[in-house]
């Protein structure tokens, strides 16, 4: 910083004037010429220091009363001198604030939305559990086992799906979540449709890493309306699992009908937007819970930074890939309990 060095020389320079003058004084030289010539430089040091540091930490000063107490275009503060120190700094500190006030924001903003589309969906809760409940009961006083099953994982479905208990879940409690899911799927569509899970031994430890709420569900969702519907049988939903020393890497496909290279295009432009505002399934001639690939994107990318996120890729005729990929290091309490005491130990 040039504005620093500044004060380091007129700080090295005064400290050698004056070890001189009590060198000189010390040994007993009393020339005036040389006493003379000393002050003369400490008053053009002086004159210095007034005019190259002084006078920029008042404009500095001025600048930030004007900041305080008044409202400013940010190229007001682009454009200051630039011999004032400092000023590059500020601005570069009041960018990175506002991205993280917006980011914080941003955050609050999403949380609100899913809530709301989480409370619209639970009109009376209570009497829907008990409802399915009591057809449940039934199936089973009639000897249907199918349709008991059907009725279970309905429920199960909806109280996972809105509830209130957080916004991270461990990938087990999702996955189970994506079986009840698929399992009414399969009733619906008379079993043409299977899903397989695709994890190596070595990284079954996943399963109790943490991750988003409902960021896989809307994507298997997707697969099925989108890339599935239109096979009459051996559709296929699959999840692979993968964790890299960083990086917890999920991995949604489907052997349907894929997309073209103009639609994927499209779509992924869509998920990288900036557009903050939540797919109600509305646009884009989309089917979902409300919960789309951009507000996936935007929630893991909100809650984990931006090299976090969703990225689509699709062969027409072959299917679609849906990437999702989060930090490894997110394990629920259970987890880092045990392996903190097995540290101690």
């Amino acid at each position: 910083m040039r504005f620093v060095k500044k004060l380091e020389k007129v700080i090295l320079a005064e400290s050698v004037l004056c070890i001189l003058t009590l060198t000189l004084i010390f040994v007993g030289w009393h020339f005036d010429a040389v006493v003379f010539f000393i002050l003369i430089i400490q008053i053009m040091i002086l004159i210095y220091t007034v005019t190259a540091i002084v006078h920029p930490l008042k404009e500095f000063a001025r600048i930030l009363d004007y900041l305080c107490e008044t409202e400013f275009e940010e190229e007001e503060l682009r454009i200051a001198p630039s011999g004032i120190p400092f000023v590059k700094q500020t601005y570069r500190l009041m960018d990175r604030y506002a991205a993280y006030k917006t980011r914080k924001d941003n955050v609050q903003i999403l949380n609100k939305q899913t809530e709301l589309t989480a409370l619209q969906s639970q009109i009376n809760p209570h009497f829907l559990y008990n409802t399915l409940e009591t057809i449940r009961g039934q199936a089973l006083i009639d000897d249907n086992i199918e349709i008991a099953k059907m009725v279970e994982a309905l429920s199960a479905f909806f109280r996972y799906s809105i509830s209130r208990k957080g916004n991270l879940v461990t990938l087990r409690d999702e996955l189970v979540n994506i079986e009840n899911y698929m399992l009414i799927q399969r009733y619906r569509f008379n079993n043409r449709f299977s899903l397989e899970v695709i994890v190596e031994e070595e990284d079954e430890q996943a399963y109790d890493f943490l991750i988003p709420r409902l960021i896989i569900q809307p994507v298997v969702e997707n697969a099925i309306f989108h890339g599935l519907e239109e096979k009459l049988e051996d559709g296929k939903v699959t999840i692979e699992i993968i964790v890299t020393d960083q990086n917890l890497i999920l991995t949604i496909s489907d052997n349907g009908k894929g997309m073209d290279s103009d639609k994927l295009k499209e779509l992924n432009f869509r998920i990288q937007s900036d557009d903050m505002e939540l797919d109600d399934g509305k646009n884009h001639n989309t089917r979902n819970t409300g919960i789309g690939l951009p507000n996936i994107h935007k929630r893991i990318q909100l809650l984990f930074g931006d090299e976090y996120g969703v990225n689509v890729y699709s062969t027409v005729g072959q299917g679609t890939d849906v990437e999702i990929t989060i930090p490894v290091d997110y394990k629920n309490d259970r987890e880092k309990d045990n392996e903190e005491r097995t540290a101690e130990n």
